[in-house]
Order: structure tokens, then C-alpha cells, then sequence
């Protein structure tokens, strides 16, 4: 007899943090996991000094500080059309990532399904196992990566639960527009749904692409679960500070399971997030062109090496399509890193897992998050190393 649970059988380690072990072992450059390598904005070290000054060392209450909800509640109503009691219908967590894992785990029965949009950012269907739940895979469409009406409708039975939605998409850049918005909400309300939505991407936008929440969509607050975070935005990742906002019913379900789960988000840190809501619009502006620049540069220079490319119009991906190259994804990843190259993460980590016909086995994932220099010393490393291959 085994002495761990059979639920681990359906699911591996993380292959993201997998090629960031594998940068490290090989001195390679990382464009694998989503994290940049520049500082924060100056006013949250401040933010961290003062709060190690004052001897903000003990937990939080559980739900997170008040003045850090009540500033949560007033930014979701200024930017995303949402009103949330910040009393009852906000929790701060450890980041997105466990937000989703609160989710996923309140929402679920066993042997309930729960529709994930392919390819998936890859937490989504290891929790789902865990809640004891089931993953149904609904394709995206293959050049565009849009929604396809038909295959969402096909995939509801009378055991779906939920649908995780993910916008701007990881690990391909899509934001679904207004139109397949309305359409999920519809989805949504004739099958009595809930809602999970990954936003934590939602500030990084291009080409005058429009966020949109699901819960904003008539009928949908009171069935959406809305999840974003502080990492990604502002360059924190290591905080791990996120936030899941719902109305009372769904909340108190995510609240039980966040309390037992890690208690309270780190108490220091949480202050010094505050800080973050005194950065003017700038800051806002120069993050977008901070990353277009990036993105611009990357796909030009991946296209000449006769990748095919996917413009990504949110987040900090871009999912390069290799069939030009012979090689599997994990053939191309492994190629890249163990050469003392470039890491970058191979594209069936985002797909289901046990499909002899894997759609991801032609693509690998570059994050570029980086310093702009960083990743064109990248793309000089690619170029001498795929041209001589």
C-alpha cells in the first residue's frame, strides 16, 4: 500500500518552477516563470522599512487588514465596476495562487466538474484533484486561442459546478473580449455556475485592449468569484499577496478555507502593500509601455527565427508555436537550458495531461518580464544557438 493519497497520481510538480530549478542549474537566462528581474516601485520598500519599524510582526486578522480591504473595495469599484463590502466579502491571501485554491476548494463537491479553458495556467487542475473535483479541458481556438462557443456548450453535463476563467490569459496573452464575456455569463446563469476569475494580469494590457470582469456582466456578481493580487502589477512576486472578492454566501466558504489553510497573509508585507495605492496613474502607464516594449521587441526577433507567434494583447507571454524546428516541446526547452541558453517552459505543462495527441508539444512559453536588456542578451543566445543546431 502506498503512503500517499491516489489523488496525487493526477498530477506532477509544477514544470514552470521545474525550468526555473533548471536556469538556475545551467546559468541560463530565465524566461520561464513569470517574475521579473527590476524592483518594485521605491514606495514599497518604504513601505517594508516602516512596517519593520513600527514591529508589524504578528498575524493579521485573518481575513487580512481592514484598511488594506477597505483599499481592495475601493479599487475594485474604480477600475473594475465592482462593489464589495470590504467587511464581508473580501479576503486577503497568499497570493492569487491560493485565492484560487480557497475557490476551487469551497466550490467543489466530489466527483463535481469544473470547465477549464485549454491551454490552462497549470494550479488550476492540481487544486481541482485535490478538492476532489473533476477537470473537463474546453479547447481555445487553435490560432487565435478565442473561445469557441460550441465546444464550452458541449462540455456542460449535470455534474458541472464551475468554470475557471483566466484574463488576460496565461500562458498565451489572450483577452477575451466583450462578446465571449457575455457569452460565459450566459453559460453561467442557464446553468447555474459559479465563477472563478484569474485577473491577476489585469493592469497589463496593450494595443488599447479593455479589461473586463466577469462579475461586472449583468446577473454575474452574486455567481463570481473574482481573484487578482499584488505580484504582478507592482513586481512582487516573492510577497505573495493576493485577494478574492464575492458576495457573503461564497465568501464565507473561501474564508473557512483560508483560515485553516495559512491562517493570514504576511502581516509586514500587507502593510506595505498599502503603498501601492498612493502610485499616481503614471506608474499605470509606464507598466503597459514597459511590457509592449518588451513584447514588441520579443515576438519581431522570435519571428525571425521562424517561430510562429501569437500577439499576445495582455499578461507577459508569448506562446511560440516551434514546429518549424523537428522538435518536441520538452526537446526544445531541454535543448535551450541544458546549453546554457535561455529557459523557457514547454507547452504541454498547460495542456491535459494524458492526451496521446498533446496540442502543447508544438509550443514553449517565454515570459518577458524581464529587463528589456535581459531579454535581448536572451535573444542573442537563441540566435547562436538555435542557427548552429
Amino acid at each position: 500500500m502506498s503512503l500517499l493519497a491516489r489523488r496525487l497520481d493526477h498530477f506532477q510538480e509544477s514544470v514552470i518552477r521545474e525550468m526555473t530549478r533548471k536556469a538556475i542549474e545551467n546559468d541560463a537566462i530565465n524566461l520561464s516563470q513569470g517574475m521579473p528581474d527590476f524592483n518594485p516601485p521605491d514606495v514599497l520598500i518604504k513601505g517594508i522599512e516602516k512596517a519593520i519599524e513600527i514591529e508589524e510582526h504578528q498575524y493579521s486578522v485573518t481575513y487580512g487588514r481592514r484598511d488594506l480591504r477597505d483599499k481592495i473595495a475601493e479599487k475594485l469599484h474604480l477600475y473594475n465596476n465592482l462593489k464589495y463590502d470590504p467587511e464581508n466579502e473580501i479576503t486577503v491571501t497568499c497570493g492569487a495562487s491560493e485565492a484560487i485554491s480557497c475557490s476551487i476548494m469551497a466550490t467543489m463537491n466530489p466527483g463535481e466538474e469544473i470547465l477549464i479553458p485549454e491551454p490552462w495556467y497549470e494550479n488550476y487542475v492540481p487544486i481541482t484533484y485535490l478538492a476532489g473535483g473533476k477537470p473537463v479541458f474546453v479547447p481555445l481556438g487553435e490560432n487565435d486561442f478565442s473561445l469557441v462557443q460550441e465546444k464550452l456548450k458541449e462540455s456542460i453535463t449535470p455534474k458541472t459546478k464551475a468554470i475557471v476563467l483566466n484574463s488576460p490569459h496565461n500562458p498565451t496573452g489572450k483577452v477575451f473580449s466583450k462578446e465571449e464575456m457575455n457569452f460565459i455569463a450566459d453559460i453561467c446563469q442557464d446553468n447555474n455556475l459559479i465563477a472563478i476569475t484569474d485577473e491577476i494580469y489585469e493592469y497589463i494590457l496593450y494595443d488599447d485592449v479593455e479589461h473586463i470582469s466577469l462579475a461586472s456582466l449583468k446577473d454575474m456578481h452574486e455567481r463570481t468569484i473574482t481573484i487578482s493580487g499584488f505580484s504582478k502589477t507592482f513586481s512582487i512576486t516573492g510577497w505573495r499577496l493576493g485577494y478574492a472578492a464575492a458576495e457573503r454566501e461564497l465568501m464565507i466558504g473561501v474564508r473557512k478555507v483560508h483560515d485553516y489553510l495559512t491562517v493570514c497573509a504576511p502581516s509586514p508585507l500587507q502593510y506595505a502593500a498599502l503603498e501601492s495605492f498612493n502610485l499616481k496613474e503614471d506608474y499605470f502607464v509606464e507598466l503597459k509601455e514597459r511590457y509592449k516594449t518588451n513584447r514588441d521587441f520579443l515576438t519581431k526577433e522570435l519571428n525571425k527565427l521562424r517561430f510562429k507567434i501569437f500577439i499576445p494583447s495582455g499578461a507577459y507571454y508569448v506562446f511560440a508555436d516551434i514546429s518549424a524546428y523537428g522538435k518536441t516541446d520538452t526537446e526544445f526547452a531541454d535543448f535551450l537550458v541544458k546549453d546554457k541558453g535561455v529557459a523557457t517552459v514547454p507547452g504541454t505543462s498547460f495542456y491535459e495531461q494524458n492526451k496521446t495527441e498533446n496540442a502543447g508539444k508544438r509550443y514553449v512559453r517565454f515570459s518577458y518580464s524581464q529587463k528589456l536588456e535581459t531579454i535581448k542578451e536572451a535573444i542573442e543566445r537563441i540566435k547562436i544557438r538555435v542557427r548552429n543546431n
